[in-house]
């Protein structure tokens, strides 16, 4: 009998023991289906993610796309009517210069006379005396015959740069080729001496040479400084009618009515448009961007509810099997 009961012990022992195998294989099983859901719960969040920023990405794109557009439409129709503006402006006042134009011509006509006269007087003057003609140039009278103090301190000026030249080529330009011939440094100076010597001999000469051809007639050159003088005048004249014409001068006596309207229509165009720029660019902001918005959210809802249900299904499943999973925990504990 003992030995029955040992036997029957024995087999139970055994039941148990493949019981409990059959329980642990189910409960790996279960715990990778787990394991798999969770997975898969993952993927379909980061999905729904996904999803949600391409359409904040769709909406930024779109709604910045339609801007410029607008934006750009405005400006290039604004563009064309400041552009018309401006060609109506500037006839106006290719007009008013024309106008003026004849008023300062008629005004200055005698005086503008007399300085041909002169001009004339001077070349007959130069052509009697046998002078050359630069004895007519401003160059001329600043260096060879100066009478102003502006005249004296260019000719000032002028020696000096001639005094640059030589040393312009002593210690820049050939320095490093007077360095590499001449060794020794008296030779060296003696060098740059000849230079200076070199550029005043040719510099004064050339200004030797031309003192001795026009000064040989005095009397002619006063002359035509005297006329150069009266010239001068003359020009000073001009300008002070010029700017007085200018200043002084009635519009009332011109007719600019339709220019005037074209300017006045051009200022309206464009106050419109940009009015009708800001009236579009409120309205985008205000209907238009909300309305791209929920379009766009609108269609990108229709997937993300799909994904949203699948998650939710997912859910429940690993609720169902975690719950399954946790009881066999304790069941396999218990033995």
């Amino acid at each position: 009998m003992d030995e029955n009961m040992n036997m029957n012990e024995n087999v139970a022992t055994n039941e148990n023991v493949s019981q409990n195998k059959v329980d642990t294989v189910e409960f790996d099983n279960l715990k990778k289906e787990i394991n798999t859901l969770k997975g898969k719960l993952t993927t379909l969040e980061n999905k729904k993610k996904d999803l949600e920023e391409a359409s904040r990405d769709l909406i930024a794109k779109t709604v910045c796309k339609r801007k410029e557009d607008l934006e750009k439409s405005y400006d290039e129709v604004l563009r064309e009517a400041e552009v018309r503006l401006k060609a109506a402006e500037k006839e106006k006042e290719s007009e008013r210069k024309k106008n003026l134009d004849k008023i300062i011509e008629k005004n200055t006509r005698s005086v503008r006379e007399n300085n041909t006269y002169l001009k004339n007087e001077i070349k007959r003057v130069i052509k009697d005396n046998k002078l050359p003609s630069f004895v007519n140039t401003s160059f001329y009278m600043t260096i060879w015959n100066p009478t102003k103090i502006s005249e004296v301190l260019c000719g000032f000026f002028a020696m000096i740069i001639v005094l640059l030249i030589p040393t312009i080529l002593s210690f820049v330009v050939y320095k490093d080729k007077l360095l590499e011939v001449f060794k020794n440094d008296i030779l060296r100076y003696i060098a740059i001496a000849f230079i200076y010597l070199i550029v005043i001999f040719v510099f004064g000469g050339i200004w030797l040479m031309i003192e001795k051809i026009t000064k040989k007639k005095p009397e002619a050159i006063k002359e035509i400084v005297e006329l150069r003088r009266n010239i001068s005048d003359n020009d000073k004249e001009i300008a002070r009618i010029t700017k007085e014409t200018s200043r002084n001068m009635v519009e009332d006596n011109y007719d600019y009515t339709k220019l005037d309207r074209e300017i006045e229509a051009g200022k309206l165009e464009v106050e419109n448009y940009k009015t009708k720029r800001k009236e579009a660019l409120d309205n985008f902001i205000n209907v238009t961007q909300d309305e791209i918005t929920k379009s766009i959210e609108l269609e990108a809802s229709k997937e993300i509810n799909i994904v949203n249900a699948d998650i939710e299904n997912v859910k429940a499943e690993l609720s169902s099997m975690q719950t399954k999973y946790d009881e066999m925990k304790l069941k396999i504990a218990e033995g």
